[in-house]
């Protein structure tokens, strides 16, 4: 709209003109704001069919459930995904550990000393949203996170965010070590950069990350030495170790790269892992596929179980409710709607041309093109025939024909468009020509949904909206709203609302796998990411939409 302004001032176009061309502006805002706020509905009931989900390793559990579905639980999580396995597990692991429980934890667990009841409700298959969709990149670009944050919450603030994220590699690592065809393993990632301006702002924002994050090191190359090659490193700026040069081989069309540690994984795999696990050591956990929440309510017919989850195959009564749908949770939360949004990203599988770098699913990648960035892991080489892995490329959101924006407040998985996916497909192949080679082709494609906030910030906590009359607290609960992120802020979220559940935040819990040990607040910014009233007027996507300058 700026640009539109200039002209008048410029004398380039008549009054009327200029009338047209604000109030299409306008008109186009204002339908883009709509669609972004309406109702998602249910996930479509046939979707892309993503690469991670081929060969799964516990097939049963693709359509799980029971044959009679639970009326009760103290527990109800919806959906399937990483968000939700973290939750199931913090939840039923730190209630079967605790030797006593406070009052706030009873009020999850009845009665006391028995086994909490959780059952997992999944519209589809089993972690077949966006867990079972995504790039599997377990990367916070710290540099960029902690300018972003700094402006908004103080340096202080922000540099504990960041490393909440950064926690998110070492506790999947963790969990990783019980499902080794998850592939959970750490990587050298390489942000290449091909305009200088965005490739100077981020080697200054790499400066002032030192002062504030010491314990991170991001290696700054220019030009020539991006082109040549990267070394080892270590996670402490001040002691590097490791000597090992590796050939990055990208050509002239990158100007600078940064590099640092990152992470990589299957996510189906390791999701279904947990759950897997998880059926096995409790009895009381339930998971019922195909069986979509279609409303959630209140009533006051059962003060110990006040909501009632309304499915196709009935209704459960459950003390607690929780939200762990990500871009879907308006659907069964209203308030969220205007908050939280739907966005589909696309991705692919591709097998590299003959002469890619070897890297043995060690590398990672980012192509920082301004707007947007494609982001691409590479799987570890076939241990048999020494075949290197396929390369998993996502991106190409602001390739789309309107920009980006025809991609907002979009529900629908069973879609591709053609332009970000010429664009993936081609992006690899272009910055790595002529080390990308002969021989390379793309074998999948598919889209998942994102979940987005008007404050690029995720939704976790307790939701508004407790009982006046018996003066109880809302006992419906979210953890949603990742901003494509879901790697670095989906598994620790879903561990916190699991211990937030129970009560138990002010505990000095003992660590589990994947789960810190201590008080809540030492690790998690509940602060930064709780449902308030002024936390949902941040989250207005009309913010979102003023940052992007509409």
């Amino acid at each position: 709209m700026g640009a539109v302004v200039s002209l008048v001032g410029d004398g380039l176009l008549a009054a009327s003109d200029v009338a047209k061309a604000v109030a299409a502006l306008i008109g186009k805002y204002n339908a883009l704001l709509a669609r972004a706020s309406s109702d998602p509905g249910l996930p479509v009931p046939h979707p892309t069919s993503p690469y991670w989900l081929v060969d799964p390793p516990y097939p049963a559990l693709a359509d799980v459930q029971s044959e009679t579905l639970s009326r009760e639980a103290d527990v109800v999580i919806i959906g399937s995904g990483i968000t939700a396995a973290a939750a199931a597990k913090s939840l039923l692991e730190v209630s079967a550990s605790a030797s006593t429980l406070t009052p706030a934890t009873a009020a999850a667990s009845s009665p006391p000393h028995s086994p909490l009841r959780v059952v997992v409700l999944e519209a589809r298959q089993l972690c077949s949203g966006a867990t079972g969709r995504n790039g599997g990149h377990i990367k916070c670009a710290p540099y960029e996170e902690f300018a972003r944050l700094r402006g908004r919450l103080g340096a202080e603030r922000a540099r504990d965010v960041v490393r909440f994220q950064m926690r998110h590699l070492p506790g999947l690592l963790e969990v990783g070590k019980s499902y080794p065809k998850a592939e959970v393993r750490e990587v050298q990632t390489v942000d290449l950069f091909l305009r200088q301006e965005d490739f100077d702002k981020a080697a200054e924002e790499v400066d002032a990350l030192k002062a504030w994050m010491p314990e991170i090191e991001v290696r700054v190359l220019h030009g020539e030495q991006a082109k040549a090659h990267v070394r080892g490193f270590s996670s402490v700026i001040t002691v590097v170790k490791g000597t090992l040069t590796e050939q990055i081989g990208v050509n002239d069309m990158v100007v600078g790269a940064l590099s640092y540690k990152a992470g990589a994984l299957w996510p189906f795999r390791l999701v279904t892992g947990v759950w897997n696990d998880l059926l096995a050591h409790h009895p009381s956990l339930s998971i019922e596929t195909h069986t979509p929440a279609e409303a959630v309510s209140r009533t006051g017919s059962d003060p110990s179980r006040p909501y009632e989850v309304q499915t196709p195959r009935g209704v459960v009564h459950a003390r607690h409710v929780l939200h762990a749908t990500n871009g879907f949770a308006p659907h069964l939360v209203p308030s969220l709607r205007g908050r939280l949004t739907g966005v589909l990203g696309h991705m692919t599988a591709q097998r590299p041309g003959a002469s890619f770098p070897r890297c043995d699913g060690n590398r990672s990648w980012s192509v920082i093109s301004s707007p947007g960035f494609d982001y691409v892991t590479q799987r570890p080489a076939d241990p048999e025939t020494g075949e290197p892995g396929d390369v998993m490329a996502g991106g190409g959101l602001f390739n789309s024909r309107e920009q980006g924006l025809d991609q907002l407040g979009v529900w629908d998985d069973s879609r591709v468009d053609a332009l970000p996916v010429m664009h993936v497909r081609g992006s690899m192949a272009t910055v790595f020509d002529p080390r990308w080679g002969g021989g390379g082709s793309t074998d999948k494609v598919w889209t998942g949904v994102m979940g987005f906030t008007g404050d690029l910030m995720p939704l976790v906590g307790r939701l508004p909206g407790g009982d006046e009359k018996t003066k109880s607290d809302s006992g419906e609960w979210v953890a949603a709203g990742f901003n494509g992120e879901g790697m670095v802020w989906a598994w620790l979220c879903g561990t916190a609302v699991g211990v937030m559940m129970l009560g138990m935040e002010e505990k000095d819990l003992q660590p589990g796998a994947g789960r810190p040990g201590g008080k809540l607040d030492a690790w998690f910014p509940r602060d930064v990411v709780r449902v308030d009233s002024a936390r949902m007027r941040r989250a207005d996507l009309k913010n979102l939409a003023r940052a992007a300058g509409l």
